[in-house]
């Protein structure tokens, strides 16, 4: 138990610093917007909303990639390893170049569907172009750093997540606000920022995963074809990204929802969530540290220990975003007045930050069994569960409680605290009555 622990933290503050500076990355867009243009804010909140349905479809490979090398490495199976990260970046760019020209020529069209206000789409459209067209520099970084923190080493990740971020504020600062003489290029200014960030990002990652893991990305390794490699990591893969991408999908509808509501409604539930993300930041980090954990160990036969260090996982999980949640609940209307002064707002994120304590005790258990069950390979349960939970629970009452009852946005954050906590008894049910058991895949 106590090595386990000593694990645990070595692994989970890099990760901890790498999601921060990553949500970061994307909310220092709405930060600096903020002070730029409101309308600008609703076009990129739109626009990034988007993008998270995009990426999980790339985390079909990128989630399979990080179980299988786990257990690969627990079992010293390292003949394995270039074949498993050349099939999952090969892969990953066949489906994001085609993601790629379907966001460019097809943006405008796909902002529609979600209902985003007109003053907002055009402003959207150049962003997601942008943006959108260099997704599959995206796609490889998301691969190349899920291999990265599976081998155990997590803070280079950690590292290049803080290189992005200030590259990407710089840039923000000078298309934004156009110092020396720099032309202002606002929304589209800030795309471009992001994409170079993100490419100088992916170009370290290639780098280090060649150098530091000895893993090789080449084509001669998907020949033979490796069918038991695509196979265990469709396996893993298809359900795993089910979830979260059927998790997204119902973001839209209940964006779309939102959309209905006003640019005051849908502005509140931008600001509130940039917030809120750093609430459960620190829960996330053990998640996918806990995820590691237990891939390494299933591979290595130590099926027995894996319980007990998953549940002491989530007390630490508790401990941190629990008393951080009931802070915001008391002091989010202050700190709420980083993004706008407008009453209307304040006073609704007030309400929403009550609810919100709610919401996050289902969301934390969640995280941190979900992702460790995926760990041992308990992929399908979850992703079957989540599906049924959210569309009843967040996407059906988000509609009873936000539009029919008039509850508005306070109703529609009911609906998620109901989703979780149905999911977060399910789970912990699953997890007690040893269900992942026996699911180890090398």
């Amino acid at each position: 138990m106590k090595q386990a622990n000593l694990k645990l933290f070595p692994l989970a503050w890099p990760i901890f610093i790498e999601i921060a500076l990553f949500m970061l990355m994307g909310n220092i867009d709405v930060i600096m917007l903020s002070r730029f243009n409101e309308v600008a804010v609703a076009a990129v909140g739109n626009a990034n909303q988007i993008f998270g349905l995009v990426g999980l479809i790339f985390s079909v490979i990128t989630m399979s990639t990080a179980v299988l090398l786990g257990q690969y490495i627990g079992a010293k199976r390292n003949d394995q390893l270039n074949i498993l990260g050349s099939t999952a970046m090969f892969g990953n760019l066949v489906f994001s170049l085609m993601l790629s020209l379907i966001i460019i020529f097809f943006s405008r069209q796909i902002l529609s569907l979600i209902n985003v206000p007109n003053e907002a789409i055009e402003l959207a459209v150049s962003y997601m172009v942008i943006v959108g067209g260099f997704i599959f520099v995206h796609s490889l970084s998301m691969t190349l750093s899920s291999m990265i923190k599976s081998s155990g080493n997590t803070r280079p990740v950690m590292m290049v997540a803080l290189f992005m971020n200030v590259l990407n504020v710089i840039g923000n600062y000078i298309f934004l606000f156009g110092p020396f003489g720099i032309p202002v290029l606002g929304v589209q200014g800030v795309a471009i920022s992001t994409a170079v960030s993100r490419f100088l990002g992916f170009l370290y990652y290639f780098y280090y995963v060649k150098k530091h893991l000895n893993i090789h990305i080449s084509v001669k390794y998907l020949f033979p074809f490796p069918k038991e490699i695509v196979k265990k990591m469709l396996h893993v893969g298809i359900p795993s990204a089910l979830e979260p991408l059927s998790y997204q999908m119902s973001q839209l509808v209940i964006f779309s929802i939102i959309n209905t509501l006003g640019l005051v409604v849908i502005n509140t539930r931008l600001y509130v969530m940039t917030l809120i993300w750093f609430v459960f930041l620190a829960c996330m980090a053990i998640s996918q540290a806990s995820q590691i954990m237990v891939a390494q160990m299933i591979g290595a036969n130590k099926e027995k220990e894996v319980k007990s260090i998953v549940y002491r996982n989530l007390r630490l999980s508790y401990l941190i975003t629990v008393p951080l949640s009931i802070l915001l609940a008391f002091f989010g209307q202050y700190l709420i007045t980083i993004f706008t002064n407008d009453p209307a707002i304040i006073q609704l994120a007030r309400w929403i930050f009550m609810v919100d304590v709610f919401v996050e005790l289902g969301r934390v258990t969640n995280l941190v069994i979900i992702n460790s069950a995926k760990g041992a390979g308990d992929v399908k349960f979850p992703a079957y569960i989540g599906i049924a939970s959210m569309w009843i629970f967040a996407v059906g009452f988000s509609y009873i409680l936000g539009v029919s009852l008039g509850w508005g946005l306070i109703g529609i954050w009911v609906s998620f605290g109901l989703d979780e906590s149905v999911r977060a008894v399910i789970m912990l049910i699953r997890w007690q009555t040893n269900g992942w058991h026996g699911k180890k895949l090398v």
